[in-house]
């Protein structure tokens, strides 16, 4: 760290390598590493009394992963804010869509969970056809068991894509049935909720509210001349 140069180069990634080098240089207080289980066991063996640490980098970089995945698997209980007592003119309702398939933003763009999921199972499959190890793998991708065994063991790309994803709900069988009566001009979520019930939905009235607050606000509104009010307008026409 005071010289900000490399002190060694090991051979390989294994845990015996590891222990190794630490015999040969005793001393050692703090190990600081990225999270591959041979080094964590090369730690413990080579240097027991050693404190372990993680790096800078691969702290955010798994935090990020985690809160992607999170906000991915939950993103329809995210809903707009509630609007203030200041009285406006109510605007006509939005005509909404189907939500995205996941693997999209908002924008078109592939998501940044779909492009590494799609680079991963390239290359499992790649070192896969070479005849490597699932041990090999890990360490030459830097993966947990775990994840190189999922992508090994995974039929197709689509199958981890879809896994990465989508997180099936209750509500799903009757998104498309609340997003017609939506566009029909039925903006009342109490309504719909009671609607659902009666064909059998068993799920929660707020998970009904907050499903079609965030399909509206995620939707651009339409021409308000094309959308139907379920309120009758005053015979006076104000």
């Amino acid at each position: 760290m005071a010289t900000h140069r490399p002190i060694d180069v090991l051979p390989d990634r294994s845990a015996d390598t590891f222990a190794d080098w630490l015999r040969r240089h005793p001393g050692v207080r703090v190990i600081c590493r990225d999270r591959g289980g041979n080094y964590a066991i090369g730690a413990r063996a080579g240097a027991p009394d050693a404190i372990q640490v993680a790096d800078r980098y691969h702290l955010w970089a798994n935090l990020g992963e985690a809160v992607e995945k999170t906000v991915l698997a939950h993103r329809a209980c995210l809903h707009p804010p509630e609007p203030t007592t200041e009285e406006q003119p109510e605007p006509a309702p939005a005509q909404i869509a189907l939500p995205p398939d996941g693997l999209r933003d908002v924008h078109g763009r592939d998501r940044r969970l779909v492009t590494r999921t799609q680079e991963r199972h390239a290359a499992v499959q790649t070192l896969l056809a070479q005849g490597k190890s699932l041990s090999a793998m890990c360490r030459e991708l830097n993966l947990e068991m775990g994840t190189v065994r999922r992508f090994a063991r995974a039929d197709s790309l689509d199958e981890l894509l879809f896994k990465a994803t989508h997180r099936v709900t209750k509500l799903d069988p009757f998104k498309a049935y609340l997003i017609e009566r939506w566009n029909d001009g039925q903006t009342d979520a109490a309504a719909l909720f009671r609607e659902l019930l009666e064909q059998g939905y068993h799920g929660g009235k707020l998970t009904v509210r907050r499903f079609l607050h965030h399909s509206a606000a995620t939707t651009t509104s339409p021409d308000p001349g094309r959308v139907r009010s379920s309120r009758a307008t005053p015979p006076d026409g104000s």
